[in-house]
């Protein structure tokens, strides 16, 4: 008959869990986490009983990884006790004995008398008979279960359940369990992880946004950093070793396979991918040239020179004549390749990088006319204490060719407002009507712009506030 000599509590766990542990007693203990990318087809088991249709991926675990849960009620000399194990999303790889379940090593007889039921390759419960032998046991007493080799369905977590009856009845029955500790024993994640970091860069307003400088040398700017490693401190273990995981159990880098696919603005200048000093200082020739779509919006290049652990950098360069426009923030796709049969392909990863901005102010002027009969004026307001000077571009219509007249550059002093014409910013052949982008150099919040129309023969007047 099976004596209970305290009451029954589930107490916590004293201690810290060894690496490869997972303690029931624990609630912060979340398992050993498996690079799920390391899982090889030459390891694939198949399941039995409740497993039987299921394909599973061994564990080759070498006595690493082992379930721990403090008994929770005491026993006496003699008492005979059922201890079942139920796992999900997982199989025995291989048959379980009596000798992979013990109590504390401290105890005269530490080893389960026998399997009751379960526990054959395949299969994924197993119930153990022990007779508490020597001396009696407190509800401390910790039971330690180590599975010798284990399978894993793929990306599901493994959970676990140990659960003490004093019948066999209740044990094969589920019914009436004494104690009841659940936890996860194995999480299967991505083994390398990749990041992104943001950069970009900010076009100078006072070179018409045709470099990065108030000088106009600076002509390169980096987008962002792409970076491929698995930490040494995350934990994750490759699933064929027990080893911490490496990049390279779950990817090969350096291969011309793997791909990196930008989205983006890509009209202007000359795009590469940097692993050089990681910085883009260094010009296009120091990287590798981007691909650019014909739409301008995308772009891709071979990933061969992504290396583990190191930043390498998406880099534009551009000739200090164009203006460089703004953008938004750049989107990356990067496809590896997965290792040689791999259960479960390493995923395509994504992210953002920077973008583009501009500084001061940028005005677009839609309609900017010439003709004759119409009078249109910029009335432009600098509320700051500062000078501010301007420029504009024009944007002509098929057929229409526009040149910068005496007033498409100068400087509305600070604290004042200066009235320019129309026909004074632009000079028209071909039509009389072009658009404009306006580029001041000083903060928005201190510039008003309005564009005002007067016609002469009937003194009506048109006014809109482009800023």
């Amino acid at each position: 008959m099976f004596k209970k000599l305290v009451t029954m509590g589930l107490l916590s766990a004293v201690g810290a869990s060894t690496a490869m542990a997972v303690d029931l007693d624990t609630a912060t203990d979340t398992g050993v986490a498996i690079a799920v990318d390391s899982l090889l087809t030459t390891n694939k088991t198949d399941g039995a009983g409740a497993n039987k249709g299921t394909t599973f991926y061994r564990v080759v675990n070498n006595a690493n990884i082992t379930v721990t849960a403090k008994a929770g009620v005491g026993f006496a000399v003699g008492d005979q006790l059922w201890v079942r194990m139920d796992f999900t999303n997982a199989a025995f790889d291989g048959a379980i004995t009596p000798a992979m379940f013990v109590m504390n090593a401290s105890n005269a007889n530490d080893a389960a008398d026998s399997i009751t039921q379960g526990g054959a390759a395949g299969e994924n419960s197993v119930i153990f008979t022990y007779t508490v032998a020597g001396d009696s046991l407190d509800q401390g007493e910790v039971f330690t279960f180590t599975p010798v080799n284990f399978a894993v369905s793929g990306t599901n977590s493994v959970g676990v359940t140990m659960a003490v009856y004093s019948t066999l009845p209740d044990s094969t029955n589920q019914t009436n369990a004494i104690v009841t500790k659940s936890g996860t024993m194995i999480r299967p994640i991505e083994g390398p992880t990749t990041t992104a970091t943001a950069g970009g860069e900010t076009a100078e307003v006072s070179t018409n946004f045709t470099a990065f400088s108030t000088d106009g040398k600076d002509l390169n700017a980096e987008i962002g950093t792409i970076n491929v490693a698995v930490s040494a401190t995350s934990g994750v273990k490759n699933p064929a070793s027990g080893a911490g995981s490496a990049v390279a159990d779950s990817v090969t880098l350096g291969d011309a396979s793997s791909i990196l696919t930008l989205t983006g603005d890509f009209s202007f200048g000359e795009w590469y991918l940097d692993d050089n000093a990681n910085d883009c200082a260094s010009g296009k020739a120091g990287g590798t040239a981007l691909t650019i779509a014909t739409d301008k919006q995308s772009a891709t290049v071979a990933a061969a020179t992504l290396t583990n652990g190191a930043d390498d950098s998406v880099c534009v360069s551009v000739d200090g004549k164009t203006a460089i426009p703004q953008t938004s923030a750049y989107e990356y796709s990067l496809k590896l390749k997965t290792v040689a049969s791999a259960a479960v392909p390493y995923p395509t990863q994504t992210g953002s990088l920077g973008k583009i901005a501009h500084n001061g102010t940028t005005v677009q002027v839609p309609y900017l006319t010439t003709f004759e009969k119409y009078n249109q004026r910029l009335h432009i307001v600098n509320r700051g204490t500062g000078d501010a000077t301007y420029s504009f571009t024009f944007t002509e219509e098929a057929g229409t060719t526009a040149t910068a007249g005496s007033m498409a550059t100068g400087t509305v002093k600070g604290g004042e407002s200066l009235v320019v014409k129309a026909t004074d910013i632009v000079e028209l052949s071909g039509k009389t009507r072009t658009a404009a982008t306006m580029t001041i150099v000083a903060p928005s919040a201190n510039i008003d712009v309005l564009s005002n129309q007067v016609n002469p023969e009937t003194g009506s007047t048109d006014s809109i506030k482009l800023l």
